[in-house]
């Protein structure tokens, strides 16, 4: 029962914080031209920015927008190199949900033209600490042979516990972009869509997909499940996971009750024969075994439930079970405490012990009271 419980609760837990991680860490729908989604940077600009802009907040005039630009750069520390990618982000940026992956201080405001975010990864490989300042050459044209040349001061670092992520992106000002590649106010690469309900991705996709402005403009669009397929592809195996655990579970059960039922009735060989014999019926004396069986089986769920919920409550608030992050995305086991999943759990095994005691039970009536007695 204890690990059949931990099995969905541990498996359950882990596709909720790593989705919930890749909802905070990336938008739900991007949209951008085809060049831009297939690579994966947002680095060309997206033709007739106002008109598919005003396009798509006439159609979903509720979703909240981010215009997102993003180049890749060289980082120069003490002879030492990096190549990563210089994520832009507009003025009036939501940082509530990246606000997660800060440490120390969160962002409470804009980040300006000579501010950048920094992963907790790059910050000890280059030995740059928050206050310090960081040079950043961008390539403007492949005929350029020296390369623009800017100072940032780092005001906040991150870790996400996605080594893709952490390793290639540093956040700052788009502005800072549209300045050294020359672009304009108003042109962008993408436009990032979040949504509150998460069902709702695919629909919205598709309703966006066919606007008129996205075949003129050479635009696609592209969801987190499809940028993240992979991650999302193996948290789905979790599923098939927990339920061969609690099948084998569930077979361990049936095992032991059966066996231990049979102990009990072979130790009261003589008392069935005795009582038989005194007119006894068979159901009553089913029901003698019925008891004995709900005792030995809530003599096992009720620790095990109490067993559970004690290491769940102390694994979520202090979380003493450590995972690999480079391997799990999280740094501990989650519970995840779904009454629902926890009750028809317990009924699961309470239904099938029942099953399983009438079953065995039918074994009684085999013995007749003569051969019992002499036993």
């Amino acid at each position: 029962m204890f690990v059949s419980l931990s099995a969905i609760s541990i498996g359950k837990g882990l596709q909720i914080a790593i989705k919930d991680k890749l909802y905070s860490l990336s938008p739900d729908l991007v949209i951008s031209t085809y060049e831009n989604n297939s690579r994966g940077i947002a680095s060309e600009k997206i033709n007739n920015f106002e008109s598919v802009n005003s396009e798509i907040k006439n159609a979903f005039p509720a979703i909240k927008f981010e215009k997102i630009i993003e180049k890749p750069t060289l980082i120069s520390v003490d002879n030492s190199f990096e190549t990563v990618i210089f994520r832009g982000v507009n003025n009036g940026y939501n940082f509530r949900d990246f606000n997660n992956f800060i440490i120390g201080s969160k962002i409470k405001n804009d980040i300006t033209n000579n501010e950048i975010i920094i992963s907790k990864s790059l910050s000890d490989k280059l030995k740059i600490s928050v206050g310090q300042i960081l040079t950043l050459y961008f390539q403007v044209n492949n005929n350029q042979r020296i390369p623009n040349v800017r100072s940032f001061n780092v005001s906040y670092i991150y870790e996400t516990d996605f080594p893709d992520y952490d390793n290639n992106y540093i956040i700052g000002n788009l502005e800072t972009l549209q300045n050294v590649y020359k672009w304009s106010k108003n042109d962008y690469a993408n436009i990032e869509i979040s949504i509150e309900d998460k069902s709702q991705i695919s629909l919205i996709e598709k309703s966006i997909s066919l606007l008129s402005s996205f075949e003129k403009n050479n635009l696609s669009t592209k969801t987190v499940q499809s940028k993240y397929t992979n991650i999302f592809s193996w948290i789905s195996i979790f599923d098939f996971n927990i339920l061969i655990i609690t099948f084998l579970m569930i077979l361990v059960a049936i095992i032991s009750v059966v066996i231990s039922l049979f102990i009990l009735i072979f130790e009261r060989i003589k008392m069935i024969g005795i009582l038989t014999s005194m007119g006894s019926t068979n159901n009553s004396l089913s029901r003698i075994f019925i008891y004995q069986g709900i005792e030995i089986v809530l003599t096992g769920m009720i620790p095990a439930n109490i067993l559970f919920f004690t290491i769940s409550v102390i694994q979520n608030s202090y979380g003493f079970l450590k995972l690999n992050p480079n391997d799990y995305y999280v740094e501990t086991i989650p519970f995840f405490l779904e009454p629902y999943y926890i009750i028809s759990l317990n009924l699961i095994f309470i239904i099938i012990s029942i099953i399983v005691l009438s079953i065995t039970f039918v074994s009684i009536t085999r013995f007749t009271p003569k051969l019992n007695i002499n036993s």
